[in-house]
This record gives C-alpha cells, sequence and structure tokens, in this order.
C-alpha cells in the first residue's frame, strides 16, 4: 500500500481536456494526496468536495527547470515568491538550479539546501547537484538526493564555463558512474570568449552575436560525442538554435540517451524584439533568429524537445536596466507556464494534446520523475482548473514574481489557472495562494550506476 502524501479531495464536475463543445464531465477522486479514480459520476463517500463548476481540468505542471536563488540571493526571487509564482502559472512540481553559492558540490551541502527549500516551498520539488570538480568525489553519494547533475559548459549567470575537453570528460564519466543523467547549458566557452572580443561594444540588438549559434551548436555536438564514449545520459536545457535540433534529432534517431527541452523565451520571442525589450531580451543562451524559433516549435512538436522548462530566473528591474554588458541575463516566466502553453495551441503551433504533455508528463518522463504529470491512478493528486476561453493581458507588476516585470507585458492571454491541487490541497484558488509551505522533495528513480 502507498504512503499517504498528502489529504483526500473529491473534485466534482469538471471539463475533460482538450476542451472542446463535445468534453465530457469528469470527477477525480483523490485519496490520500493521490488520485485514486478519474471518470464520469465517480462514487464520492466521505471525501470532502470541491465543485469544479464546469472548469476544464488537467495535471500539475512540471517546470524542469527554475532559478529561484534561495538560498544566497533571496532579494532576486526566493522559494517565497517563487513557489507563488509557479502555482499562478499551474505549476505543482519544480527542479531548480543553485547556480549562486552556496552550491551543492556535496551530501551535506545538498541535505542542507534540501531543508531549506523544505520549509519555504509550496511545491513540490527537486534539487539539482552541481556537476564540477570540487564535486566529483561526491556525486554517488548526492545522487540518491538529486534528480540529475547540472553541468555549466559555457559561462553564465553565477558561474563559468569549461575549457578543458579533457576536464569536461572526466565530468561525464564521473556522472555516469555516479548514475544520474547530465542536465547542461551547451554553449563552447571558447566561442563565448571570441564573440565577446569579436563585439566589444555590443547592445542586445547583437546578444545573438556575442553568443552565437556556433557556441550552442558545438557545444553540443562535443557533449553528444561525450555521452557515446563515456556512457552517460545527457539532457540540453534551454535549446536555442536550429542546429542544436538537428544535433538532437540525430542522437535520439542513433539510440542515445540524449534528451532536450526549452523554455517560452525561446517559442514567442525572436532577436528582433531586442529593440522592443532592451535587456529584458537578454537571456543565455541567446534567445536567436525567426528561423531558430520555427525550428524549435517544429522541435516540440515532432518530439526531439521532450519538455517545456521556463528557465525562469528573475532579476530586480533595476539591474536589467543596466549598460548591456553590465545588466545580468535571464527573465521570469514560471508564473505564465501553462496560459504560454496554451497560447502555442491558440495560434496553431502545436496541437492541445501535445503542448499538455509537453510540461506535464513528458517533463516529468525527460528527467526521470515518477508519479508526476497525470490525471491517472498512483499519481499525485496535483490539478489545475482552468477556463480555456477567458482571456486576460499580462500585468508583470501583478505577478507574484519578485522581479515585477516580464517580457510578456501587455500579451493578451487565456487559460490562467483558477484553482491548483497539490497533492489533494487547495493551494490556489481566486488569484491568491491558499496554503502554506508543504512541498515535498519529488520521488526519484533509484541511481542507475554505469
Amino acid at each position: 500500500m502507498q504512503a499517504s502524501r498528502g489529504p483526500s479531495l473529491f473534485v466534482r464536475g469538471a471539463k475533460s481536456y482538450p476542451p472542446s463543445p463535445a468534453s465530457r464531465t469528469v470527477d477525480v477522486r483523490i485519496v490520500d494526496g493521490r488520485i485514486d479514480a478519474v471518470g464520469p459520476d465517480l462514487a464520492r463517500g466521505h471525501l470532502p468536495v470541491l465543485d469544479a463548476d464546469g472548469l476544464t481540468v488537467i495535471p500539475g505542471l512540471v517546470d524542469v527547470h527554475v532559478h529561484f536563488r534561495d538560498p544566497g540571493l533571496e532579494h532576486k526571487e526566493g522559494w517565497d515568491h517563487g513557489s507563488a509564482g509557479a502555482l499562478h502559472g499551474g505549476v505543482t512540481a519544480v527542479v531548480e538550479v543553485q547556480n549562486n553559492p552556496p552550491l551543492s558540490t556535496s551530501r551535506k551541502a545538498l541535505e542542507e539546501r534540501i531543508a531549506h527549500v523544505r520549509t519555504r516551498s509550496r511545491v513540490d520539488f527537486g534539487c539539482l547537484a552541481n556537476l564540477v570538480a570540487d564535486s566529483v568525489d561526491e556525486l554517488a553519494a548526492m545522487a540518491p538526493l538529486s534528480p540529475a547533475f547540472k553541468c555549466f559548459l559555457g559561462g553564465s549567470t553565477g558561474l563559468g564555463g569549461i575549457l578543458d575537453h579533457d576536464a569536461l570528460r572526466t565530468l561525464f564519466a564521473a556522472a555516469a558512474r555516479a548514475g544520474r543523467m547530465i542536465v547542461a547549458h551547451c554553449e563552447k566557452e571558447e566561442l563565448l570568449r571570441e564573440g565577446k572580443d569579436r563585439y566589444p561594444d555590443a547592445t542586445v540588438a547583437e546578444h545573438h552575436l556575442v553568443r552565437s549559434h556556433a557556441a550552442e551548436v558545438e557545444s553540443i555536438r562535443e557533449s553528444i560525442e561525450l555521452v557515446e564514449e563515456t556512457g552517460a545520459e545527457l539532457h540540453v536545457f534551454h535549446l536555442s538554435s536550429k542546429g542544436g535540433v538537428e544535433l538532437v534529432r540525430d542522437a535520439r534517431r542513433r539510440g542515445l540517451k540524449v534528451g532536450a527541452s526549452t523554455g517560452p523565451n525561446y517559442l514567442f520571442l525572436s532577436c528582433e524584439d531586442a529593440g522592443r525589450l532592451g535587456n529584458l531580451l537578454k537571456v543565455n543562451p541567446s534567445i536567436k533568429t525567426p528561423e531558430d524559433r520555427a525550428a524549435l516549435r517544429a522541435a516540440l512538436a515532432d518530439g526531439t524537445l521532450e519538455a517545456l522548462g521556463t528557465d525562469h530566473a528573475p532579476h530586480p528591474l533595476e539591474e536589467k536596466l543596466r549598460p548591456y554588458a553590465k545588466a545580468p541575463s535571464g527573465m521570469p516566466s514560471v508564473d505564465l507556464l501553462w496560459p504560454l502553453t496554451w497560447e502555442l495551441v491558440r495560434r496553431g503551433a502545436l496541437d492541445a494534446a501535445t503542448a499538455l504533455e509537453r510540461c506535464t508528463l513528458g517533463a516529468a518522463r525527460s528527467l526521470h520523475l515518477p508519479g508526476k504529470g497525470s490525471l491517472a491512478p498512483g499519481f499525485d493528486g496535483d490539478l489545475v482548473l482552468f477556463d480555456p476561453h477567458a482571456t486576460r493581458r499580462v500585468e508583470a507588476a501583478k505577478l507574484p514574481s519578485r522581479s515585477k516585470w516580464s517580457a510578456f507585458e501587455g500579451l493578451e492571454l487565456a487559460g490562467f489557472p483558477e484553482l491548483v491541487v497539490r497533492r489533494g490541497e487547495i493551494a490556489w484558488r481566486d488569484g491568491a495562494v491558499q496554503c502554506t509551505a508543504g512541498g515535498e522533495p519529488l520521488e526519484l528513480e533509484p541511481p542507475r550506476p554505469r
């Protein structure tokens, strides 16, 4: 018998997904925090009732890539604001990357971080261990506590890149021995430095040239070669280029353990938005051309890209408004994940089933996270209720993120979550958080040393 994961709840009269005139009405029975049954006219028993009032029901979303910068830089976000933002976006589970000190380079440091998050998060969470030279001897000890090891091949906010190929091979081999996948920021450090030298007076309009297509493509190529050499498993975070898509697609066709995800910013924006957004567009890897954007949408549709992960990376607006060279990279978006995903359906870029899968079950499977992302018996009782037709404009000042700015300001979106349930508990309702911290570490598959 499965242990309890939370309270029990009977959700009555929700419309099934995808939304259509023919959508049937279903009930969802959650017992001890896990889904017990989904279907029409279920027996309620003695469970407390939540009337869905005709809203459409989907599983809680899984965001496989966020930065809440806590502990260490809570003034930029913190778990209190970040997890509230996740609920606003329909997200009930996140995988978080610590890219500022203290890094998770030992089991002790990782345990301390998990304990810290547990007292603050309103959503379930996984904490990625850092794959750096200092953590190699601790990887096996950290593997049972972390979904994956995060490696920055190219330097980005808070961490430097790796120049030495032999050092990179050592990291890949160590991760394979510890039995956890590598999730990688793939940009080749040498080419990033060349780009910076080539454009010494760059503005954000040239950010995609400073951090070039070639920097990402060559890093992905090198990483795939190391997968073949070491037996490691690789997931490329925030894939941003057509060339990178083609390499990942080829690797998957050849049966290699290579996956990838991208974020909403790469699917909606391009370098041509630099004049409108200024440094708000500055993220790493860079947001590239409309052609790259089209390739990413196609890759999401055909399964080359397994998941949507926001790379939620907030900074105070005053920091983003500094001159280009001094402005930090990153943008917030976890608080808009489902409305932005639904917008891809409304625009005809994705069919409804695929769009949902890429931020629920597909996202969970991309990082081997059991028990999340499906309205099926045995899965955690996480669900989102939304109206697919009701629209409103994005007002960043009203979003939970501490940053209070958005690259999507003023965009009219539909599908804002009206109600979010996390493991049987109502966590978001009427535009506000309804729960205190209660997020738990994600269930993980056992490590698979290779």
